[in-house]
């Protein structure tokens, strides 16, 4: 919980004994109040006059950046060297879609980066202030030892600490804030004070489909940053001798802000992170449809070899997809244990289709050798549909995981159109199979031979001619040969047929 703590600031002013009026009447405090009004306005009147002020704005640095689109960053920071305390003011605006989280660090490079993160909080119009520190070009883990406390709205400090939407025109989201003492944890940080003190800064994806990230937890996860960029600021600009004249640094002119004391250094570098949803692309493509066309190509069409090939390409997109969500899975707080069920799921998925794969080698060939269904056969028969169900159930729970729960939808619809198709397909395919099995069965006579029926009418009217046959040779009787052909012997031998191929 972020405590709100007010800025330094001349907040009354009480007259001395000497110039307080003297009444005959003490009842009268109308009076004493006007008089002591005029004498403060001739006061503060008197001192500007003077080139003094009574609240004087702390020294700072700033950077600010505006893109084509009038979408702006802006960080000012003050320093107090009295107590190591940092004031800071960091906002971002935009004209289309806010941004998720905005963010600024201490270095040239993420690695080993202090880091602030704002984004904003659950009841949407307040905001959360993240201290945290990049190990890694990965997500920053939050510093719960650093302490970080929202300054609250005055008279010089307003908007401060909140989501403000104008209109259509433009969001803002910014915070006013104090973190105290970070001398000790700034190892890669901002100490000592540098002229030229390495900065980065980054702003996450827009919330272009739904709120995005809301949350009151400094701990929250972040999506990967879709822009990212340097500058430099002189931080012996910014430093106040004593608290007195620390504080959260003021806009330049009027609510506006301009650059002082920093300077950038080249242009925002664009980003994006397709690998979490090109492993869900993939996977989803495998149980949905690969697989599927797999199964269907052994039921419906009786080929053996080419499912072996669809599902052993399924097989192999498997294994690329989860080599890809591994490594996406190392950049983020959430999942870099492995410990969430969709993780759980994903691999024991994988071992199951490793040990599919081998059921149906094995049945295959014990299944050539001896013509009889075996037990490795009817594992793999069962166990193929067990995989899909718990395959095609793993993907909404990823989606939600990957913080894209708005494609459940689609997935659900592609799904039952899948299905559909399944299902037309398997019973078409055993409905056109029982028809071509009863045209062909036998009616009498040999199997697969059809006996013709000899009657009155019909192709068959009168029964085929009796055949002359020679009479069998008496009892002693030589049985005559047929000699071979030759030269001289004029008999013509009989038509050589080809010899059927085995």
């Amino acid at each position: 919980m972020h405590v709100l703590i007010s800025r330094p600031m001349l907040t009354s002013l009480t007259a001395p004994a000497w110039l307080r009026p003297k009444y005959s009447d003490s009842s009268d405090p109308l009076l004493f109040s006007k008089t002591l009004e005029k004498l403060t306005s001739t006061l503060l009147f008197s001192l500007s006059l003077l080139g003094l002020s009574t609240a004087a704005d702390p020294p700072a640095g700033v950077f600010t950046y505006t893109d084509t689109d009038n979408d702006a960053y802006v960080f000012a920071l003050n320093v107090d060297s009295s107590s190591n305390d940092y004031w800071l003011h960091l906002s971002a605006t935009s004209t289309s879609a806010l941004p998720q989280w905005v963010a600024v660090g201490f270095g040239d490079k993420m690695a080993g980066s202090f880091m602030l993160i704002v984004y904003t909080s659950s009841n949407g119009t307040g905001v959360t202030l993240s201290p945290r520190r990049a190990t890694e070009h990965s997500e920053p883990s939050y510093e719960k030892d650093i302490k970080c406390d929202l300054v609250a709205d005055n008279n010089d400090l307003k908007g401060g600490n909140v989501v403000t939407r104008n209109g259509s025109a433009s969001t803002t989201m910014s915070v006013n804030a104090v973190c105290h003492n970070l001398t000790q944890y700034a190892s890669n940080g901002p100490f000592p004070l540098l002229q030229n003190q390495p900065m980065i800064y980054a702003v996450g994806p827009s919330s272009y489909h739904g709120p995005g990230l809301r949350s009151n937890d400094p701990a929250a996860g972040l999506a990967r940053h879709t822009a990212y960029g340097h500058f430099s600021i002189d931080m012996t600009k910014a430093v106040s001798k004593d608290s007195s004249t620390a504080g959260v640094p003021l806009p330049n002119d009027g609510d506006n802000w301009a650059l002082a004391g920093a300077s950038a250094d080249g242009q925002p570098q664009a980003d994006h992170d397709p690998a979490p949803r090109i492993h869900g692309f993939i996977m989803s493509l495998c149980f949905v449809i690969i697989f599927p066309v797999g199964a269907l190509v052994l039921r419906a069409l009786k080929r053996v070899i080419l499912h072996a090939v669809v599902q052993a390409i399924g097989l192999f997109l498997v294994c690329c997809a989860t080599a890809g969500g591994i490594v996406v899975s190392m950049q983020y707080n959430r999942s870099k244990n492995f410990a969430s069920a969709h993780q759980i799921i994903g691999i024991l998925l994988l071992l199951a289709l490793f040990a599919q794969l081998g059921l149906g080698i094995v049945h295959h060939r014990l299944y050539k050798k001896t013509q009889q269904p075996t037990k490795m056969g009817k594992i793999h028969l069962y166990m193929g549909p067990a995989i899909l169900i718990l395959g095609i159930i793993n993907a909404p729970i990823g989606f939600v995981f990957a913080g894209e729960g708005r494609l459940s939808l689609p997935f659900v619809l592609v799904l039952l159109l899948m299905a559909i198709v399944y299902i037309t397909v398997r019973f078409g395919a055993k409905l056109c199979g029982r028809g071509r099995k009863r045209q062909v069965a036998p009616v009498g006579g040999a199997e697969g031979y059809q006996q013709p029926n000899f009657g009155s009418s019909g192709p068959y009217m009168q029964a085929p001619p009796a055949y002359m046959r020679a009479p069998s040779p008496s009892p002693g009787e030589d049985v005559p040969l047929r000699p071979y052909q030759s030269q001289h012997s004029g008999i013509e031998a009989p038509p050589a047929y080809a010899r059927p191929m085995v």
